[in-house]
């Protein structure tokens, strides 16, 4: 039992003797931040120098560049590692902060930030009331539990994923570090990305909502279909191009069609007052999933998109081409009897069955679709084509469908999220600062680390540019040293 007390006691002496010396080195803390960025490069001064040389000599810029960002990346990490040390012992030195948490241990962390891996030591606490555990520190500067990365990194790697494979990511994001796909997948899977549609109420008479579906490629020969609907006002002209005014995406896999035409019904609601419009025109290949859009959207007609048109009046007269131009003149004058009339001819005169089954497909898809195509006589005028196909390559594609690689559902589905987020003008970094959890208990020490914070920089500045200057002789170099170095 003594041997047991003795030890207690020897532990305690040593967790002590500690905080003693952390104290000890408190004056030195406070003069890190801006300090820290003037030493390190002051400490790369013939580094530097040497690489302008070269630079020079070279006749090349960015060798200069590359190797002064190594510079900064190093102060960077010394002055990210200096602030939240500093903070860690505003907060142990805080008088509240003792009524309400003992101190328990010192540990280390790692975590990767922008400017690299950062390795720092911050406290651990233990609430006298109700005895949970926590790192003020981190709990303070939005650093979670289990989360070994920074949020601006966070971003960078969804960012960088938008656009390029989870391996390419990883090796890109950081500087020299490398993040494994692995985790660059779960960055992107695990957040909830959302654009906020302002409660506005625009008033305006014909909208456009043009649909279509990506073919993504999934393990064992499976393939994903993620659909991807967009709201507009029309089109201009801008150069060689038709842009649509304010477009607004949504998307996914994984949500069936009513919840998919729902999410849009709700956003059209907020986002325009429906008694002022006259009609809402519905494009698209006339899936049956489209239509379902009919069922949900007030005041809405279905457009056949006529480069699916195209598609199914070229696929039956393969054979035939003379019979092309009779389609598309009684498509055009709207006279479905006599188009009816020539796939028959067309049908009858076919001899292979495969191509006879391909010409009655297209027959029964052109019939099928007729109210999509008649409604070009009634309302051609303010019907200007639907670019789906191109809207698809753009948003989903691009990232998914037009490289060699297979997709799970879930990551079809996020990644879907993504590109419409960003589709939608989104910004990644704003949107995961407004979800994270905020610990509203600490904002009791916000003054005073704050105080502490800008009085650092004040007398830090004073030394480190004393200091910087290597002509600055005797005490005041003597006290600076004194101070930083003990």
């Amino acid at each position: 039992m003594g041997k047991i007390k003795d030890k207690n006691r020897q532990k305690k002496h040593q967790f002590d003797m500690m905080f003693l010396s952390e104290n000890i080195a408190i004056s030195r803390r406070y003069f890190f931040m801006i300090n820290r960025i003037i030493q390190t490069i002051v400490e790369n001064k013939d580094f530097l120098e040497k690489s302008l040389e070269n630079s020079i000599k070279a006749n090349e810029i960015s060798m200069f560049s590359r190797d002064l960002r190594k510079v900064f990346d190093e102060a960077g990490r010394k002055t990210l590692v200096g602030i939240l040390e500093m903070i860690d012992t505003i907060l142990f030195e805080d008088t509240r902060r003792k009524i309400e948490y003992e101190t328990k241990d010192l540990r280390k962390r790692t975590l990767v930030t922008q400017y690299g891996n950062i390795e720092y030591c911050r406290r651990y606490y233990r609430n006298r009331q109700n005895k949970e555990y926590v790192y003020l520190a981190d709990e303070k500067m939005g650093i979670e539990k289990n989360e070994r990365i920074t949020k601006d990194v966070q971003s960078k790697i969804i960012e960088f994923a938008h656009d390029i494979s989870y391996s390419k990511t990883g090796k890109q994001v950081v500087g020299n570090e490398v993040i494994s796909p692995t985790t660059v997948m779960h960055k992107v899977r695990q957040e909830e990305l959302k654009v906020e549609t302002p409660n506005e109420k625009k008033r305006i008479r014909r909208l456009y909502i043009e649909a279509d579906e990506d073919h993504v490629s999934e393990r064992n020969n499976k393939v994903g279909m993620p659909k991807l609907i967009y709201v507009h006002e029309g089109n201009y002209r801008k150069g060689n191009r038709n842009i649509l005014k304010n477009v607004h995406y949504i998307g996914c896999l994984g949500k069936n069609s009513e919840e998919l035409w729902l999410e849009v019904a709700e956003y059209i609601d907020k986002k325009y007052d429906m008694k002022n419009v006259e009609k809402v025109y519905i494009s698209g290949d006339g899936a049956l999933w489209i239509k379902e859009g009919l069922n949900w959207i007030e005041k809405s007609e279905f457009v056949l998109d006529r480069f699916h048109l195209l598609k199914y009046i070229n696929q039956a007269t393969v054979e035939f081409p003379q019979y092309k131009s009779k389609l598309w003149y009684n498509i055009n004058i709207y006279d479905p009897i006599s188009v009816k009339n020539i796939f028959k001819e067309i049908i009858e005169k076919t001899t292979d069955e495969k191509r006879k089954e391909k010409v009655i497909d297209s027959y029964k898809y052109v019939m099928r679709q007729w109210k999509g195509i008649e409604i070009y006589e009634t309302d051609g005028e303010y019907l200007r084509g639907c670019s789906a196909e191109g809207h698809i390559s753009h948003v989903y594609a691009d990232r998914m469908s037009s490289r060699p690689r297979t997709w799970c559902d879930d990551g079809i589905d996020k990644m879907s999220r993504l590109r419409t987020f960003v589709s939608n003008g989104g910004k990644i970094y704003e949107e995961l600062i407004k979800n994270k959890k905020m610990n509203t208990k600490l904002k009791k020490y916000d003054k005073i680390i704050q105080r502490h914070i800008k009085q650092d920089i004040k007398e830090t500045a004073h030394y480190s540019f004393a200091i910087a200057d290597e002509s600055v002789k005797g005490d005041l170099r003597k006290a600076f040293n004194k101070i930083m170095y003990g």
